[in-house]
């Protein structure tokens, strides 16, 4: 028996029969996935590997530069091309390195300090382990390479950290010797410039940049939509935004009608925060509850299983903050396309596999 095949039945066991029986049909649910023979299991198991293989095939061109939060984030934060000036190696496998930056060109924000240093975890000394273990910071291209004197980046960052000290947190970093960051100078100067066009033209500029040939771009757009006023007041931009999600998930690119679904998730966590700050109030932020519902239904059927399976996770969770209360929980199976919810928990905790998903609603 197959690894995976032991994840399923390990599945099997955890569910929970009482949750289950909610949903009334005798072969839902934990009897549906118990009567699953050999053949049925191993058909679900190759479905998703050749559904994820799909998708790996032009995943790279779907990857988030490293600059791009940096350039989300409008206010106070800067975007330099800089190159280092010195580098001060550690002496011990736990220090640090140091690198001394000296800007060469501000594309964005103003600041007359031109020479900073920062922190790098690289450090020839250590052994780099498998996987980055440090969860409370985000590894940038400064820490998986060494630095050199000359080489050249674009740095995206705020002075509020330390500037007495000289010392500067950068969490925005693009490698320019990096072969596969190619055009990306032209790229940044690209988006810096719609976002000077936003400021004469306002949501129109965004609106059409979610069509942009850069899907870091269109992600931003869609994240400076949802914060725009303006846009969530506007039924003319609720339609114009609909009917680009709507080409995404018409789209041959798999990581296209994926994408399409990553925003429908962020205009429903947002949607969930303005419930929270400000009381219920549908169609916050840009679509309707109605609308969401239908797109994240249709995208569900996706016919790459794996971007299904993110839409059908999101469309249950949609349901379960929509239509429970405090206290209520939940049970997701993707791969089944199943879900139940309840009201209290069960003591059993699931094993996380199958794409998986348990919760409850916090009690408020």
């Amino acid at each position: 028996m197959n690894r995976t095949r032991i994840l399923v039945m390990m599945l099997a066991g955890t569910l929970c029969p009482r949750c289950w029986s909610l949903q009334t049909s005798e072969d839902s649910g934990l009897n549906g996935l118990r009567s699953q023979d050999s053949k049925e299991l191993d058909a679900l198991v190759a479905s998703r590997r050749a559904a994820h293989e799909e998708l790996a095939q032009k995943a790279a061109a779907f990857d988030m530069p490293g600059i791009a939060n940096a350039l989300e984030r409008k206010e106070h934060w800067l975007i330099v091309i800089a190159n280092i000036s010195a580098v001060q190696l550690p002496t011990d496998p736990k220090g640090r390195t140091i690198i001394a930056f000296h800007v060469e060109r501000l594309l964005r924000g103003e600041s007359a300090v031109t020479d900073f240093n920062v922190e790098s975890r690289w450090n020839p000394r250590k052994e780099r382990p498998l996987f980055f273990s440090d969860f409370n910071y985000r590894e940038t291209a400064l820490d998986k390479s060494e630095p050199k004197a000359g080489n050249r980046y674009i740095l995206g960052y705020t002075l509020d950290y330390g500037v007495g000290e000289k010392y500067v947190f950068v969490p925005g970093v693009v490698d320019l010797q990096d072969p596969s960051q190619d055009g990306m100078v032209t790229n940044v100067r690209r988006f810096l410039n719609l976002e000077d066009e936003a400021g004469l033209r306002g949501d129109e500029t965004y609106l059409d940049a979610l069509d942009d040939k850069l899907s870091w771009i269109r992600d931003i757009a869609v994240h400076r939509l949802t914060d725009s006023a303006s846009c969530n007041a506007s039924p003319q931009c609720a339609e114009r935004f609909a009917a680009a999600v709507k080409r995404e998930l018409q789209s041959d690119v798999p990581n296209e009608r994926q994408e399409a679904v990553g925003w429908l998730i962020w205009v429903d966590s947002v949607a969930r925060l303005e419930e929270k700050r400000r009381g219920y109030v549908d169609g916050l932020p840009i679509l309707s509850d109605s609308m969401l519902r239908i797109l994240l239904d249709e995208a569900s059927q996706d016919r790459n299983v794996e971007v299904g399976d993110e839409a059908f996770r999101a469309r249950e969770l949609f349901d379960v903050y929509r239509n429970g209360s405090p206290g209520d929980c939940f049970e997701i199976v993707p791969w089944l396309r199943k879900a139940a919810l309840w009201h209290g928990k069960h003591d059993l905790v699931p094993i996380e596999s199958l794409g998986y998903s348990y919760g409850c609603i916090p009690l408020q």
